[in-house]
């Protein structure tokens, strides 16, 4: 078994550190921490389904395909750095590169035992998310075993530019959550953050639509954003449009993905995922039973 001589985190994420009292080899008789030895069977598959705003498309990640990585984007790294009370991943990766306060990060003091795959691709529509969702979320199965499979679903902010209506957003999106269901996933759909170009609200009520007629849970990120201290634009990129030509703002800034993933935890995932036990077990009697 791997030794535990790394930091744990006991404050904000990325800034407070103490050395566990854990990592004497077993031979030895150590105390080991519980939820490690805990098998991959064990736990949580988190599955992000999107756009670029899934993807975390910004200076840091400029890669608009996700393809199931767990360990670059933004919602990626900032989800799984929050599910698991772990230390930020080092750079070039790292995200956020800059401290934010966090009441939502500081206050979570419990680990889930989680894994994050993000399937976001830049530019996509409500049609491509059907056209792929099945085999999509069936490879995240082939390629991590858990107990429990969730998707986290934010889709129709490029539907506009498509000229994808409304009621085709809503139909699309049921046929998203319906796919994902017939794959043993827990699907949750999220609203789209606001952008400077066009109102998104009728998509956003598309998106509530679909929500209700298939009775999954709806994670309001427009709210959370245009409720932001300072304004929703100060957390937006501003960046040219590749229809347009103009200077809009529409991608997340690092402290906008932040916000996002404080609102996917703290109106689903912190219910929705049991929190491990953080017991440290003595295994030295049972080394020496016999």
């Amino acid at each position: 078994m791997e030794l535990l001589n790394k930091k744990i985190s006991v404050g904000r994420l990325g800034r407070h550190w103490i050395k566990p009292l854990v990592g004497v080899a077993l031979a030895a008789g150590s105390l080991v921490a519980g939820d490690v030895i805990a098998g991959d069977a064990s736990r949580t598959v988190i599955a992000l389904f999107g756009d670029s705003t899934t993807t975390g498309f910004n200076a840091n990640f400029g890669d608009r395909y996700g393809n199931g990585t767990t360990t670059r984007g933004c919602p990626t790294i900032l989800l799984t750095n929050l599910l698991l009370r772990a230390p930020q991943i080092e750079p070039p990766e790292s995200c956020p590169t800059t401290i934010y306060d966090s009441p939502i990060f500081d206050a979570n003091t419990q680990k889930r035992n989680v894994i994050v795959a993000n399937w976001g691709i830049g530019g996509s529509t409500t049609e491509s998310g059907i056209s792929r969702i099945s085999s999509n979320l069936a490879q995240t199965k082939t390629d991590h075993v858990g107990k429990a499979y969730i998707t986290l679903i934010i889709y129709g902010t490029n539907d506009f530019n498509s000229g994808i209506s409304t009621s085709t957003t809503r139909f699309n999106l049921r046929q998203m959550i319906q796919s994902a269901r017939a794959l043993g996933y827990t699907p949750v759909l999220g609203t789209l953050t606001p952008r400077d170009d066009r109102d998104i609200s009728p998509y956003n009520s598309a998106v509530n639509g679909a929500a209700s007629d298939e009775g999954v849970a709806v994670v309001d990120h427009f709210t959370r954003f245009v409720n932001q201290s300072g304004g929703w634009r100060s957390i937006l990129q501003q960046e040219v449009s590749t229809t347009t030509g103009k200077l809009v703002r529409f991608h997340p800034t690092d402290e906008g993905y932040m916000i996002i993933a404080e609102t996917w935890f703290d109106q689903y995932l912190r219910s929705a995922i049991k929190p491990e036990l953080s017991l440290i077990t003595p295994i030295l009697p049972l080394l020496l039973e016999d």
